[in-house]
């Protein structure tokens, strides 16, 4: 198979159909932008959301006051509890300081003795901070032997897992309806490069070129289109976050960034749709144009 021909052949195909190529590289380009921004969205919400995940803990509260022994050997057990990250014991003492420094009072102002007990508090291990992941642990913490009972902010993360399932479905909804319609026009594209060379095709055919010298060049043609949209869609997502979306994250101290892998990744995704776009409109109109009169 000569490449020098089928660099040829898919050049002069973008040229034939100069019109419906722009316009094809131009939705393609189009989609290519949302899809990107959904996609830098979308892991900046899920950044987002395991920051507020990370923040919350559990309290462990004990029945009653307990020994050095007893305190590291239940530091122990709850280290060893698949999800549990770090583990820190909060005396008598230092949960008095803690209602001081989060009210302003002091127990010594109104009480003789300290009535808050011993507790531990245990942070989520990355990957088991959500609701159900949080409720199994607390429900093992709470069977333990001095334990009197176990808080953390369930209804908090019940609604984030709530939200956050909703934004990735509805994300996922949008996305594969923008790929479809690049992916559509690519076809579309293709479609009108093989009728324009339908005759040409039958000439190939009949001298016993092979189905893949016939089909290469359409496909690299979807790929081109691909390549093109990728690359002006990474361009016009560089010139606004450039310009609009990093001076207003700055305002509002959100940290997004988008770095060089994520447009070596959003060309490649543009690339694989006008492959797919070019293997929809091969396999169905190809068959068309070889039985076709001439």
């Amino acid at each position: 198979m000569s490449v020098t021909y089928t660099l040829k052949e898919s050049a002069a195909g973008f040229r034939r159909n100069r019109s419906a190529s722009l316009i094809t590289v131009f939705t393609v380009s189009i989609s290519l932008l949302l899809l990107g921004v959904f996609a830098i969205i979308t892991m900046n919400f899920a950044n987002f959301v395991n920051q507020i995940r990370s923040r919350v803990d559990l309290e462990v509260f004990l029945e009653s006051d307990i020994k050095e022994s007893q305190q590291e050997e239940m530091t122990s057990i709850l280290t060893n509890i698949p999800g549990v990250d770090e583990v820190l014991f909060i005396s008598k003492e230092d949960a008095a300081k803690i209602f001081e420094e989060d009210f302003g009072e002091s127990f010594e102002d109104i009480l003789e003795s300290n009535p808050l007990p011993q507790s531990f508090r245990l942070s989520i291990r990355e990957g088991y901070n959500n609701s159900d992941s949080v409720q199994v642990i607390a429900a093992r913490v709470e069977k333990l032997h001095l334990v009197e009972s176990v808080h953390y902010r369930k209804q908090l993360l019940q609604l984030i897992d709530r939200r956050a399932r909703a934004f990735s479905y509805s994300t996922l909804f949008i996305g594969l309806i923008l790929a479809l319609s690049a992916v559509i026009l690519v076809a579309n594209t293709i479609r009108l490069t093989i009728y324009a060379k339908r005759h040409i095709i039958r000439t190939m055919k009949l001298v016993g070129a092979t189905s893949m010298f016939i089909r290469m060049p359409f496909l690299l043609e979807g790929v081109i289109h691909g390549l093109v949209g990728g690359l002006m869609a990474s361009v016009l997502i560089e010139i606004v976050f450039t310009f609009f979306i990093h001076p207003l994250s700055a305002d509002l101290l959100v940290n997004i960034a988008v770095d060089l892998s994520f447009y070596i990744l959003l060309v490649i995704g543009g690339c694989v749709l006008g492959l797919l776009g070019s293997l929809i409109s091969i396999g169905r109109f190809l068959k068309e144009a070889l039985v076709q009169p001439a």
